[in-house]
């Protein structure tokens, strides 16, 4: 049986092949922003250590000089526009849009793996200002475009040894 299982290719959850042993702790920065959405560089950064904390194969380290490896990035753009209106001055959906770089460095400073042009998006209705908030589904939209792409980056990093 043993031998079926692994000859299929089919292994038990764990550290990835071709992760270096002496790797044990990773540090996620804040991402470096150039948008005006100020809060958004510390969504992706809470949601990626969530991710490696689930994840397992790696323990956060509170600062880069504890960690083995280093995961930092760059939001390069960020745009939101309409997608669907009621009338000509009425949006009824908007969609944001990010675009970032990525990259997962040594302490040491050696190149382990990059993203140079990672984007997604994410659709959101245009709730209403009753609560004095200008755009209240913007918050949530970024905030769930924070955990697609921590996935993403996740799952890039990890197959890619």
């Amino acid at each position: 049986m043993i031998l079926v299982l692994t000859a299929c290719g089919y292994r038990v959850r764990g550290r990835p092949p071709g992760f270096e042993p002496s790797w044990h702790t990773i540090y996620v920065e804040v991402f470096r922003n150039r948008t005006s959405e100020t809060r958004a560089g510390v969504w992706l950064a809470q949601a990626l250590r969530e991710r490696w904390a689930r994840s397992g194969i790696l323990k956060l380290a509170s600062s880069p000089e504890q960690a083995d490896l280093i995961l930092s990035g760059e939001i390069l753009s960020l745009s939101i526009g309409g997608i669907s209106y009621n009338v000509y001055t009425q949006t009824l959906e908007r969609r944001i849009s990010i675009r970032l770089r990525v990259s997962l460095r040594t302490r040491g400073g050696r190149l382990v793996w990059e993203n140079r042009n990672l984007s997604r998006y994410e659709n959101y209705p245009v709730e209403g200002t009753a609560s004095g908030v200008l755009d209240p589904g913007r918050e949530s939209a970024l905030r769930k475009l924070s955990g697609d792409l921590a996935e993403i980056i996740y799952h890039q990093i990890t197959s890619s040894f």
